[in-house]
């Protein structure tokens, strides 16, 4: 029987036993080139636009980081545009691990002209022909091995098509919608969609503005600002960054009777160009009420149900669509959700609406290492995440901590959840990382 370094340098293992393969057989690879310390990175299955750590040797507990070799960097680049391996000397710029080290070897893992990796190995003296050679065969080697899984599969099952936009097809049916309230929206330019939080409602607003007005564009807004000529003005450039399109004003339920008023006016103004799209959180009764602006709301209202009151049949409908999308977003078009995971989210009490929902289905797709997400790969507890930001949402705190969460995802997947790692990667204190894993849910 074959040893995992005999496995790697002389058999053919798939993609999926290459990564299995790699960290067993990198320190005899390491050996072999005279390397004090080094590692493996290979393009992430969960992010195809990200690197992960594929094997290393020679660190202790607090690991390595590369500072030289962030996105970005002169090095990264010259890394990313190199076809053979080359040295690196230490200096101010190119921090090594170890003392004894005079240098590095770099070689990037390049498929069809694109890096799907590298090594870095370091070196006690200057990298000599045989070294340079070794290593650049041994990146051949992975990169015929990683071809196979660049291959376009004959199943995509994340990408099955399954309608334009089947979720808020489902959502506008579940409000209640009927095409006489699509056709009000188009000749009154306002409609508003009330439902309990994470109910699907900015959704649903989407949905009906590519259905009635497809190709234009929308913008969100989540904070009014509080005086009325700075309303007035924003109301003016608002129309001017959706061009014209459709502007989504969230919780409305909570707009001062000033605000109210501009609002109302706006929508009764013939010069205007954007449509409005109201929506309110159903059971929030408003402190104060400008009559006209409430019936202006009342006209044409949808109202989304909250999500224990959903059929079991609609909570299957719902997840197929927010799985593509997440599916999609994440470059893994390779996955399947199995039958009891699908059971498990639309059964189980983690998911209390549909944002519990992307994020429980999320969180899976980027920590999943196999073709199938299980119910064994769901997380048990209620998520207490922030979904990925929306590019058409002004609300800069939302999208920050979206940022944030994803970034911290990523980095715990990379280093395996070693937090002096992971909080040195990400550019914080290890007490910062734990603050924010609690604040996000996510410790």
């Amino acid at each position: 029987m074959l040893s995992a370094p005999e496995e790697f340098i002389w058999g053919n293992p798939n993609p999926k036993e290459l990564r299995i393969l790699l960290p067993l057989a990198f320190p005899e690879c390491l050996r072999l080139i005279d390397g004090l310390a080094g590692l493996a990175t290979l393009v992430s299955e969960s992010d195809p636009s990200s690197l992960e750590e594929a094997g290393s040797w020679g660190y202790g507990e607090d690991g390595f980081f590369y500072p030289f070799l962030t996105k970005g960097s002169q090095i990264r680049s010259r890394l990313e545009g190199s076809k053979s391996p080359f040295f690196l000397h230490r200096s101010e710029e190119v921090e090594l691990f170890r003392d004894d080290s005079l240098g590095c070897l770099l070689s990037p893992v390049l498929l069809e002209g694109r890096m799907f990796g590298f090594f870095l190995i370091e070196l006690p003296n200057q990298a000599e022909e045989k070294q340079i050679l070794l290593l650049h065969l041994l990146c051949q080697k992975v990169a015929r091995l990683l071809k196979k899984e660049s291959e376009p599969s004959t199943i995509y099952r994340a990408s099955e098509e399954i309608g334009s936009d089947p979720l808020g097809e489902l959502l506008f049916r579940l409000g209640n919608g009927k095409s006489s309230q699509l056709e009000k929206f188009k000749e009154s330019k306002s409609i508003c969609i009330s439902g309990p939080a994470s109910s699907g409602k900015k959704t649903l607003a989407k949905w009906i503005q590519k259905k009635e007005f497809p190709g234009r564009p929308i913008l969100t807004v989540s904070l009014l600002p509080e005086q009325a000529s700075k309303l007035e003005k924003a109301l003016t450039d608002w129309e001017k960054m959706a061009e014209s399109g459709t502007l989504i004003l969230e919780n409305s339920e909570n707009y001062s009777l000033a605000q109210q008023r501009i609002l109302f006016e706006y929508s009764q103004r013939k010069s205007r160009k954007s449509r409005l799209i109201f929506l309110e959180n159903s059971g929030k009764k408003s402190t104060e009420e400008f009559l006209y602006f409430r019936s202006l709301l009342a006209e044409n209202r949808l109202e989304l149900p909250v999500w224990k009151d959903w059929s079991k049949s609609d909570k299957i409908a719902a997840v197929q669509p927010i799985f593509q999308e997440v599916c999609e977003l994440h470059g893994r078009p390779d996955l399947a959700l199995s039958e009891d995971a699908i059971e498990s989210l639309v059964e189980g009490i983690s998911c209390q609406n549909l944002e519990d929902l992307r994020n429980a289905i999320e969180e899976a797709v980027l920590n999943s290492g196999s073709g199938e997400i299980r119910n064994s790969d769901l997380k048990k507890e209620g998520s207490k995440g922030i979904s990925l930001p929306d590019p058409e949402d002004l609300d800069l705190r939302k999208a920050v901590e979206a940022v944030e969460r994803q970034k911290i995802l990523l980095a715990d997947k990379l280093f395996g959840g070693n937090q002096i790692r992971m909080a040195k990667a990400l550019g914080i204190s290890r007490g910062s990382l734990q603050y924010k894993l609690k604040n996000l849910g996510l410790g």
